[in-house]
């Protein structure tokens, strides 16, 4: 079962192919990646861990990100924590690193019949995420094989490419961007479709905006959770800190 224990990306692979020369000749490294396992858990569990999951050159110095020590699946009716809701309408909800981990999980929603394909994608992110990717996902894979889901995520995709597979093979049928203070305010009471998900980044919270006032993205957030079927959160350790990741998600989430 993918995720269920920690895997080194050592393969020259979308993630671990940033800066892959360099890195190699340069810093002499012999590039690799951990992929954190997947365990149930609560706001608390969420963690930052030791290992390096994202690296890059910026502006020739080798920044290594270190992610969260596990990824968390977090279910809200079986939570004592959360008050962003009433317990029984409770979404899952899924708190990870790298943001192409998000299309694994979907993925895994519709096998669990959480969510059904052609669901409505509603994006909360700095970033697009929506780099052009020339592999092509299979639905029917995709929807009823796990390994090739996190096959795909992980040797396929990166984290700003892992939504155009999906929009491409229908996987998603429509898809909403929340990128600014217009669109903020503009999907602030937003009814979504009963077929959809929210996609975090919580590098929203990162320092470049700031001009945003939080309390207003903490409640278009909030709002959200309550109305749609599955949330995916990706804490981003190379856009933003961990530590301001995890204090801005017990800030959305805890009591």
């Amino acid at each position: 079962m993918p995720y269920t224990k920690p895997y080194i990306l050592t393969e020259k692979a979308w993630n671990n192919a940033f800066a892959w020369e360099e890195r190699i000749l340069k810093y002499n490294k012999n590039p690799s990646l951990t992929i954190p396992s997947c365990i149930t858990g609560d706001i608390w569990d969420v963690q930052i861990g030791e290992e390096i999951v994202f690296e890059e050159v910026e502006n020739d110095i080798l920044k290594s990100c270190k992610g969260l020590k596990n990824f968390i699946r977090i279910q809200g009716n079986n939570s004592n924590k959360l008050v962003v809701w009433e317990a029984e309408k409770a979404p899952e909800i899924i708190v990870f690193d790298n943001h192409n981990h998000a299309l694994y999980f979907w993925c895994e929603a519709i096998k669990k019949w959480i969510l059904k394909p052609h669901f409505e994608l509603i994006h909360i992110d700095e970033h697009s995420d929506l780099w052009e990717n020339n592999n092509e996902l299979d639905l029917d894979q995709a929807r009823e094989n796990l390994e090739y889901a996190w096959d795909f995520t992980n040797f396929s995709c990166n984290v700003g490419n892992y939504i155009q597979p999906a929009l491409k093979c229908w996987l998603i049928k429509n898809m909403i961007r929340i990128e600014n203070e217009y669109q903020i305010d503009e999907y602030m009471n937003y009814i979504p479709y009963s077929n959809s998900i929210l996609n975090i980044d919580l590098d929203i919270f990162a320092p470049e905006l700031n001009h945003i006032p939080e309390d207003k993205k903490i409640q278009i957030i909030r709002n959200l959770i309550q109305k749609v079927k599955y949330v995916t959160i990706a804490t981003s350790p190379y856009f933003i800190e961990q530590w301001k990741a995890l204090q801005m998600l017990e800030k959305i989430l805890q009591k």
